[in-house]
């Protein structure tokens, strides 16, 4: 169909697949024909990724993981065995030619397929977009794998990432994070290295400890984090990746597209003069600029120019409104700390609660009182007691007392007289 109605465009049920977890938690539901490309620098874990994502996606249909790297070595092998991907449908398939791997998708009828990587295949960038494209038009799920360059960004032409409908990049420190992603919002998890990792756990009874509902996130959104705080939890490398952090992607905020939050304040604008070597930074805030940092010559670049502004402006704020958002800037690895943190604060707290209540049982005693301290201090005894049996003790000891006295001047008067 050509030309559609915006009636009979409502009327559409596009349903995404469902993928499982961790991936899922990364995707969302993307659509059949989803173009999805994965690249971070060298040994992050990017084949890991994109072989457990492979074998996640298995269960909607045949697989063609094309290891353009490694071909069928033993560092391949290794893998499959550590993630456990042997599912049925997951087939690995050997590089040849971008014409006999369109030939064999559409034999097969393949659901998806794998390229790991693009960097070590014969096909240019405009080559790749064509067969992306190419897998889109024809329902196939193109997964494409990239390695980054010295200075943090991948290798290939834009035009890749304008093509793809996920960006996934793969850091050091063992996170997946979205740098864009058209089916949910940005969000990060900790690459799965083992089979264990991939395990849905059963479920558990919901006690106090482990009730979701009751126990709070190690971050509580909204939060704030500086920008001192935030170069040392990350290696800046891309001014994109620092606006994601922030909460806006774009080279200048505006309310419209503030990228997590729509209460993102601030944002930084890049621009590299490679001829000249001149390097400018700008920080804006609110849309307007705020400060500016300037490098040149072979010290200059992206981090010198972010040393200056953490220099500069370290102590100023930034305001997370969204728990995801909150793991993207903490990263996998503090998250899980704190994470780990706040586990072992609500077991010493559980173990700690039973201690005043033995306390208060022991109190809630009575000792027993001697009738000479109670005649003493009979008032005392009256508020502190609401017991109506407790109240009528004192008054009867004194009436013996009384009584005893009264006998004692009947005795020394019979005395005297019977004397």
């Amino acid at each position: 169909m050509e030309s559609m109605t915006a009636q009979q465009l409502a009327k559409l049920n596009i349903k995404g697949i469902k993928i499982a977890q961790p991936y899922g938690r990364l995707l969302g539901e993307p659509e059949k024909n989803a173009v999805i490309f994965i690249w971070g620098e060298k040994g992050a874990g990017k084949s890991t990724m994109s072989l457990g994502l492979a074998d996640a996606l298995a269960e909607h249909g045949r697989i063609e993981y094309i290891p353009a790297e490694e071909h069928f070595g033993k560092t391949l092998v290794d893998r499959v065995k550590r993630l456990g991907a042997t599912h049925r449908n997951l087939n690995f398939t050997k590089w040849k030619s971008i014409q006999a791997l369109k030939e064999i998708l559409l034999k097969n009828r393949s659901f998806a397929c794998i390229l790991d990587s693009i960097s070590v295949i014969d096909a240019n960038a405009k080559e790749t977009v064509e067969l992306a494209q190419w897998c889109r038009e024809n329902g196939i799920m193109f997964v494409m794998v990239s390695h980054a360059t010295k200075d943090g960004q991948y290798k290939g032409n834009t035009s890749i990432a304008h093509e793809c409908d996920i960006e996934i990049k793969v850091t050091k420190e063992g996170g997946a994070e979205t740098e864009k992603n058209r089916y949910r919002e940005l969000t990060a998890i900790a690459v799965p290295f083992s089979a264990k990792d991939r395990e849905v756990k059963p479920a558990t009874p919901v006690t106090k400890e482990n009730d979701p509902k009751s126990r709070e996130n190690p971050v509580d959104t909204p939060f704030k984090i500086t920008l001192k705080e935030i170069d040392t939890l990350h290696k800046i490398r891309s001014w994109k990746r620092i606006n994601s952090m922030f909460g806006s992607k774009m080279p200048c905020y505006a309310p419209k597209h503030s990228g997590e939050s729509e209460n993102a304040h601030l944002s930084i604008r890049y621009t590299a003069d490679y001829p000249k070597k001149r390097y400018i930074m700008d920080l804006l805030l609110d849309g307007h600029l705020e400060y500016q940092a300037c490098t040149e010559g072979k010290a200059g670049g992206l981090k010198a120019c972010w040393e200056k502004l953490v220099s500069k402006y370290g102590d100023l704020e930034v305001r997370i409104f969204k728990q995801d958002h909150a793991k993207v800037v903490l990263g996998a690895k503090e998250y899980k700390r704190q994470e780990r943190a706040l586990g072992k604060k609500e077991k010493s707290t559980a173990t700690d609660s039973p201690a005043p209540k033995t306390k208060k049982k022991a109190a809630s005693k009575p000792k027993p009182i001697s009738t000479k301290q109670q005649v003493k201090t009979p008032s005392k005894e009256k508020p502190r007691t609401k017991d109506k049996s407790s109240e009528e003790k004192p008054q009867q000891q004194v009436d013996i007392e009384a009584a005893k006295a009264s006998q004692a001047k009947l005795d020394a008067f019979l005395t005297n007289v019977l004397g």
